[in-house]
């Protein structure tokens, strides 16, 4: 579904039409919001949007409904089917499965949905789910390098697709890795470039946009509070919190709060408050996630240093301590994160030789100094350096390519350039001593010719309608005009009344005869061209129901449903349906009960336009005037089918019949 035809247009206008309407509620408000008008959305690819949109915003809500209304929109996808989307809500369940710590889940999941859009060749969001696959990695299995390779691919994908939120994404997630490596120079190069991506992006809404700078600044801010440069991350800090809190982002605003705790580093009460209130936070919002465990580990640190600055209330602070450790440490363990695991397995290991448990102490010092030496490990830092040192030869050889395609292709202009001047100078010498004139006269002479053949046979084809249609009304006006006049006694008042009516018709058909026919011959004027623009056709059914507003004794009737528009010379195409529809009011002239029908509509992707009526259908014969060029043209209905052929062939309109003896015609205009 990469483009949407004119159905799928109101579907966006739709979609925008929410969005517009939700675009100053964020968070819970929002989500609220769409859950509510959910049921009553009939049309079955909005619907599939909306479960997206309430995905999207409990991801940083409340996990275990963004889990479930995923599962619910993949449901409604396959029943459509709609593959893409297929694709998105397969992704979205991998990453409440990642959120939720459940690394084989979440796994399964990324893979079916990166196979879904390698299939249907999507790169925006095979870039979306290398990221996820990277986080999944770094943040359940601790596996660095595979992590970092996952972001840098999706990196590279979104560098060619220039899409600055995903930029923003891997760069935010190369910053964390090299983060968890302790390279904080590294880490906060990769977090400030995320953050200047993040504030080029322009968003369905305002809110949107202002999320991901906040997200961003959240990244940077972890660097600077891990090189213990707090000036830097205070100020990052209070620019980001009423970003988070004005886009509802409860996720955003956890990790603040974590953030102003380990700030609040020499005020341990203020420590542990922000921390606490990270953690409530964290509870709501998944406390499962990476940062929710880590603020556990860090409230469990907080009340260590707490009790031993009060000895008095040391056996209740280290309890407190205790609790806190031990859910850093279990959660980690049921993720699988190794690193956070081995460090609280040491802060815990510390609590214990505080309270004098040098047992328990020793043996979780073990642990933690083993965990350490495999996160750590030189193997793991050279694994990294080569998959970034890859994408810098990459990135290197890529600029020497371009510098070098650049010189050779300068060289060859320059060579170029010389070539065709010594080019230029024979050519110059061989037209002048052959004779220039000559062949430039030739030349003119041969195209006058052709010109002049092509006005013969335009010629030939207007006096052969000025003999059919001009001559047969002009004589029969004269002779009813010269027997009024020579002999006026020999008609009786409703023979006068009659023949009266007889001029004024016969002048009528010489009018409008004359009236194609200069519309036809203009029409072969060589210098004469459409002139093409986007059409209404309800507004070429208004200007056909003016102009035959006289004709009260057939019914008219127009439809278009779907209020299409066509591409079209406006003036040319409404020639053709004024001659049509007269055509079709002769026709009807003795029929009673005589109706005309007007219709736009889609097939196949082309409009129709479409006019039926009532009048017994044509013969072959009477066709013939609009399929060949060649055809004997007499009377009026002649001549309108030359003009109407011939016209339609001006626009690229193509003209088909469906004539149904003793029932009636329907003539199809169709527009590609």
């Amino acid at each position: 579904m990469k483009t949407l035809k004119k159905g799928g247009g109101i579907i966006l206008f739709l979609f925008g039409l929410i969005n517009a309407t939700y675009a100053q509620k964020q968070g819970q408000a929002l989500a609220d919001s769409l859950v509510k008008v959910l049921p009553t959305i009939k049309n079955d690819t909005l619907k599939a949007r909306t479960y997206k949109r309430i995905a999207e915003e409990y991801f940083f809500i409340n996990s275990d409904k963004a889990l479930y209304y995923s599962q619910l929109g993949l449901k409604h996808a396959q029943k459509m089917p709609w593959k893409r989307g297929i694709g998105v809500f397969t992704g979205a369940i991998g990453r409440a499965y990642s959120d939720k710590g459940m690394y084989d889940s979440c796994q399964l999941y990324f893979q079916r949905a990166l196979a879904v859009y390698r299939e249907i060749d999507d790169k925006w969001n095979m870039t979306s789910i290398l990221n996820n696959l990277g986080a999944a990695e770094q943040n359940i299995a601790s596996n660095y390098p595979k992590a970092i390779d996952y972001y840098l691919k999706a990196l590279k994908i979104s560098e060619e697709l220039g899409d600055t939120y995903l930029k923003t994404l891997a760069l935010g997630n190369v910053s964390t890795t090299f983060l968890a490596q302790k390279n904080y120079e590294k880490a906060l190069a990769y977090a400030l470039k995320g953050l200047q991506e993040a504030k080029k992006q322009t968003k369905e809404s305002e809110g949107e946009a202002q999320r991901e700078v906040g997200q961003s600044m959240m990244k940077v801010i972890s660097v600077y509070i891990a090189k213990e440069d707090y000036t830097n991350a205070k100020k990052y800090l209070f620019q980001a919190i009423p970003l988070l809190e004005k886009t509802g982002n409860l996720e955003g605003l956890a990790n603040a709060y974590g953030s102003l705790g380990t700030i609040s580093d020499k005020d341990i009460d203020s420590k542990i408050r922000y921390n606490l209130k990270a953690f409530e936070a964290w509870s709501k919002v998944n406390p499962m996630q990476s940062d929710a465990i880590q603020n556990a580990g860090n409230l469990g640190e907080a009340y260590i240093e707490k009790a031993k600055s009060q000895p008095s209330q040391q056996k209740e602070l280290l309890q407190q301590a205790e609790k806190y450790l031990q859910i850093a440490i279990s959660r980690s363990k049921q993720k699988g994160e190794v690193s956070n695991q081995s460090y609280w397995t040491g802060v815990l290991a510390e609590l214990q030789a505080e309270r004098g448990d040098y047992k328990n102490a020793y043996l979780n010092f073990r642990e933690f100094q083993a965990g350490q030496d495999s996160i750590f490990s030189q193997e793991n830092k050279n694994k990294i350096a080569e998959v970034e040192g890859k994408r810098e030869i990459e990135l290197r050889d890529k600029r020497l390519e371009i510098n070098r395609l650049e010189l050779e292709s300068q060289k060859k202009q320059r060579v170029g350039f010389v070539i065709g001047l010594v080019l230029l100078g024979v050519i110059g010498a061989l037209l002048y001593w052959q004779n220039q004139t000559r062949k430039r006269t030739n030349t003119t002479l041969l195209h006058l010719n052709n010109e002049l053949d092509e006005a013969n046979k335009v010629k030939a084809k207007f006096f052969a309608i000025l003999s059919h249609d001009l001559r047969s009304p002009v004589s029969n006006l004269i002779s009813f005009l010269n027997l009024q006049k020579e002999a006026p006694d020999l008609l009786s008042p409703e023979l006068a009344a009659a023949h009266q009516q007889r001029i004024t018709t016969a002048a009528e058909g010489l009018l409008d005869t004359m009236e194609s026919m200069l519309l036809w011959s203009k029409s072969q004027m060589e210098n004469f061209r459409p002139q093409v623009k986007e059409v209404a056709v309800n507004e070429l059914f208004e200007y056909l129901q003016k102009f035959f507003s006289g004709n009260t004794g057939v019914v008219f009737q127009f439809e278009n449903p779907s209020h299409l528009h066509v591409v079209t010379d406006e003036d040319y195409l409404k020639v053709i349906m004024q001659n049509l529809t007269g055509n079709a009011l002769k026709a009807l002239k003795n029929v009673p009960n005589g109706h005309i029908r007007w219709e736009a509509r889609e097939e196949k992707g082309q409009v129709i336009l479409a006019i039926t009526d009532n009048a017994g259908g044509v013969s072959e014969q009477q066709l013939s005037a609009l399929y060949s060029e060649t055809a004997n043209v007499g009377g009026k209905s002649g001549l309108g089918l030359h003009l109407i052929r011939d016209l339609a062939k001006a626009i690229s309109c193509k003209i088909t019949v469906n004539p149904t003896p003793n029932v009636g015609t329907e003539f199809r205009l169709a527009f590609g």
